[in-house]
C-alpha cells in the first residue's frame, strides 16, 4: 500500500503529495494522439461489440456498442468540420442527459474543438451570458423546449452561427439544423475527405483546451473554468489507479446533470475510457425505477440524492406496523454496532455476527434489493453530505464513499476509498496530486489535475494561483496524521459570531437536513448572539403527517403556514440542537411555504444555495427573528 508522507513546512501545515503510478500506458495509442477522443477511437477499434451505452427507448433498455458510438461521433465531428468548426473554437451544448449528448460532446471534441456545458435547468439570460462569454459558434440543443428560451435571444447572441437540435423544432431560422441533417452533412464530408478527422484527432495535444465549465456562480457571474485534455486524462488515470473495476460486471448508473464536472469527467469519462457500461437514468424521478431495472454496481451523486433515499427509507419504517417498526430500529441499531468492525476488516464477535445476520436477513435485504442487489457503492460528489447518513447507510450494508474537488480541480482532489475510509473525511489525496493547508486553514491544491485558468477575452485569468503552482480553492478544512482530509465549509461562508465563534452552517444544514419533514435549510448568525434558519418543508413527509393528524389545508403553501407544523418543526429542531454545542444550536426559525428556487435565483443548477443572494432576499425575515430577542425561541 502506497502511503503519503507528510512534509511538515515553517509557515504551512502538512503537505500531502500521492505518488502516481498510473496505468494510462494500458489504454495509451501515440498514433492516436494523447486526447480524449484519441483513447476513445483506439477503444472502439480494440473492441468495437463491446457494450458501452444502456438507453431507454420506447419503455426498452437498449444498448449502444463502442463502434456504433464512435460511427455518431465521426458523423458528428465531420458535419461540424464541414460548418467551418476549426480547433479551438467553441461549441456549446444545453440538453437533458441523453445519448446524443454524449455523441455531440465526442463529436466536438474530436473536430479538436472545445466543449462549453449548459445545464438544462439555466434560464434564457444564463444561456446567453454564457454563449456570448465563451464566444460560442455553434450551440447543441436537445428539444423545442430548450430552443424556445433562446428564440427571442438570437439578436442578442451575435457570435452564434449555428444551432443544431437533437429532435426537430418549429422555426423560421435557417441558422437551426436537425442533428440527423448534421450527421448527414458528416457523412458525405467523410466521402469527400476520409482522412480528415483522424489528422484532426491525432493533432489535438494534451495541453489543449478541452472543456469549459460555467462555475455555478453562488456569489456573481460564472466564470470559465478552463480545462484541458491533460487534465482529464490525469484524473481518469488516477481514478483507476485507486479503484478497481470489473469491465465484465460492473454497471454505472449516470444521474447527474452532463454538465456537472463530476459526472462528465468523474462518471462519463472515466467509465468510457475504462470499459465500464453506462446506464443513462430517464430523470431524477425515475431514479428509482431504473435502479431496480438496471441493477447497477455504481453510482455517483450528489447528497440531495441519498438524502432523499434516506428520507424515503425513514418515512417507509415509520408508515409501518409498531412491531415492525421496532425491528427496523433494531437491526440500525445492530447495524450501526457492526459497521465500525467490518470497516476495518475485523471478525464480529459471535454473537453480534448473529444478530448482524439475522438483521440483513429480515430488513436489510430488503431494501437492499431495492436498490437492485448488486450496489459494490455509491460515490458522494458536488457538496457535504452528513456524516449520519454515511454511518446510517453502513449500517445497512451500502457504503457512501465521499470526495472532494471542484470545477478547478477538474473533479476529484482526494477521496475515500475502498479498504481505506474514514467516515466524515473526504479520503486522501489521488496519485499525483498535493494538498496542503494554509495558515488560515485554507486548502490548497497542486497538481496535474489543475485547469488552465478563467477563460477572458483578453487572455486565461490565473486568479487563485501562487506563483509556485498552488490553487486556493476557497474551501477550509484539516488534514489528519495519516493524509484524510476533512473538509469544514467554504471560507467565504464562515459565519463568526458577536461572540467571536467561528462557525461553518453547512454542518448544521446537513444535520437539520437528516430531518424527514426539513428538505433544504439556511443558517444565518453572522455578528448576531446565536443562530438562526430558514427551512423548506419535505412536502410528501408534511402532508403525510397532516393527513394522520387530521388537519385539513388547501394545498401545501397554506399547509406550511399552519401553528401545528411550526409546533411540529420546533419540536423536531430542539431535539437535534442536543446534538450540536451550545453556540451552534439554532434558536429560532422561519419555515418557508415553498422550495428554494433556480429561476428565482436561490440555488444553482447543482442546488447548492446562494448564500449572498437568499442573506439578501430573507434579510427583513432575519431581522424580525432577532427582534427583540435576547436568547431565542428554543
Amino acid at each position: 500500500m502506497i502511503r503519503a508522507i507528510p512534509l511538515v513546512t515553517s509557515s504551512r501545515q502538512c503537505i500531502f503529495p500521492a505518488p502516481y503510478h498510473g496505468r494510462g500506458s494500458q489504454t495509451r495509442r501515440p498514433e492516436m494522439g494523447e486526447s480524449i477522443p484519441g483513447r476513445f477511437f483506439q477503444l472502439a477499434g480494440e473492441d468495437p461489440g463491446r457494450r458501452l451505452f444502456q438507453v431507454k427507448e420506447n419503455g426498452r433498455w437498449t444498448e449502444r456498442t463502442y463502434e456504433r458510438v464512435a460511427t455518431g461521433t465521426r458523423e458528428i465531428a465531420s458535419g461540424l468540420i464541414a460548418l467551418g468548426l476549426e480547433p479551438g473554437d467553441k461549441t456549446a451544448i444545453l440538453s437533458e442527459n441523453r445519448i446524443e449528448w454524449i455523441y455531440a460532446d465526442f463529436g466536438v471534441l474530436a473536430a479538436g474543438a472545445v466543449t462549453v456545458t449548459i445545464y438544462p435547468s439555466n434560464i434564457a439570460h444564463e444561456i446567453e451570458y454564457i454563449v456570448n462569454h465563451s464566444g460560442a459558434r455553434f450551440l447543441f440543443l436537445s428539444t423545442a423546449k430548450q430552443y424556445d428560451k433562446i428564440r427571442d435571444h438570437r439578436t442578442t447572441m451575435p457570435r452564434l452561427e449555428k444551432i443544431i437540435s437533437f429532435e426537430p423544432v418549429e422555426t423560421d431560422d435557417h441558422d437551426v439544423i436537425t442533428l440527423a441533417a448534421l450527421r448527414q452533412l458528416g457523412r458525405a464530408r467523410t466521402a469527400e475527405k476520409p482522412d480528415e478527422l483522424m489528422e484532426r484527432v491525432r493533432a489535438i495535444e494534451p495541453a489543449n483546451l478541452c472543456t469549459m465549465v460555467y462555475t455555478s456562480g453562488t456569489t456573481g457571474p460564472p466564470k470559465g473554468a478552463m480545462i484541458s485534455h491533460g487534465n482529464v486524462l490525469f484524473v481518469r488515470d488516477a481514478v483507476e489507479s485507486v479503484f478497481d473495476f470489473d469491465v465484465d460486471h460492473d454497471v454505472f448508473l449516470s444521474i447527474l446533470p452532463y454538465a456537472h464536472v463530476y459526472e462528465r469527467i468523474g462518471g462519463i469519462f472515466n467509465a468510457i475510457l475504462s470499459r465500464v457500461p453506462v446506464a443513462i437514468c430517464e430523470g431524477l424521478d425515475k431514479v428509482a425505477a431504473n435502479v431496480g431495472e438496471i441493477r447497477p454496481t455504481l453510482i455517483l451523486g450528489a447528497p440531495r440524492l441519498y438524502e432523499k433515499m434516506y428520507s424515503s427509507i425513514r418515512k417507509n419504517a415509520e408508515s409501518q406496523p409498531p412491531l415492525k417498526r421496532k425491528l427496523f430500529e433494531w437491526a440500525i441499531n445492530v447495524g450501526r454496532r457492526a459497521s465500525p468492525l467490518k470497516l476495518e476488516g475485523k471478525p464480529l464477535p459471535l454473537f453480534l455476527s448473529l444478530q448482524s445476520t439475522i438483521a440483513d436477513a429480515l430488513v436489510f435485504s430488503k431494501i437492499k434489493q431495492k436498490f437492485g442487489g448488486r450496489i459494490r457503492f455509491f460515490v458522494s460528489a458536488a457538496a457535504p453530505i452528513s456524516k449520519e447518513i454515511i454511518l446510517f447507510f453502513h449500517a445497512l450494508g451500502i457504503l457512501i464513499i465521499e470526495g472532494w474537488g471542484m470545477t478547478e480541480t477538474s473533479a476529484p482532489s482526494t477521496i475515500n476509498r475502498p479498504g481505506q475510509i474514514r467516515f466524515g473525511s473526504v479520503g486522501k489525496v489521488l496519485p499525483g496530486v498535493e494538498v496542503k493547508i494554509d495558515d488560515d486553514g485554507e486548502i490548497l491544491v497542486r497538481g496535474p489535475n489543475l485547469f488552465m485558468g478563467y477563460f477572458s477575452p483578453e487572455g486565461v485569468n490565473r486568479e487563485g494561483f501562487e506563483p509556485e503552482g498552488w490553487f486556493h480553492t476557497g474551501d477550509i478544512g484539516r488534514l489528519d496524521a495519516d493524509g484524510y482530509l476533512y473538509i469544514t465549509d467554504r471560507k467565504k461562508d464562515l459565519i463568526i459570531t458577536a461572540g467571536g465563534k467561528n462557525i461553518a452552517p453547512q454542518n448544521i444544514e446537513n444535520l437539520l437536513k437528516t430531518d424527514l419533514y426539513i428538505s433544504e435549510a439556511l443558517v444565518f448568525g453572522d455578528r448576531q448572539k446565536f443562530l438562526t434558519a430558514v427551512l423548506t418543508l419535505d412536502e410528501e413527509a408534511v402532508t403525510g403527517w397532516a393527513r394522520k393528524e387530521g388537519i385539513a389545508f388547501a394545498d401545501f403553501a397554506e399547509l406550511s403556514r399552519r401553528e401545528e407544523v411550526k409546533k411540529l418543526i420546533e419540536a423536531r429542531v430542539s431535539v437535534l440542537n442536543k446534538q450540536l454545542p451550545k453556540h451552534e444550536t439554532i434558536k429560532k426559525i422561519h419555515i418557508l411555504d415553498r422550495q428554494f428556487s433556480q429561476d428565482l435565483g436561490e440555488i444553482t443548477p447543482t442546488m447548492k444555495l446562494k448564500r449572498k443572494a437568499l442573506y439578501q432576499k430573507f434579510d427583513k425575515v432575519f431581522e424580525q427573528m432577532y427582534a427583540g430577542l435576547e436568547d431565542g425561541d428554543f
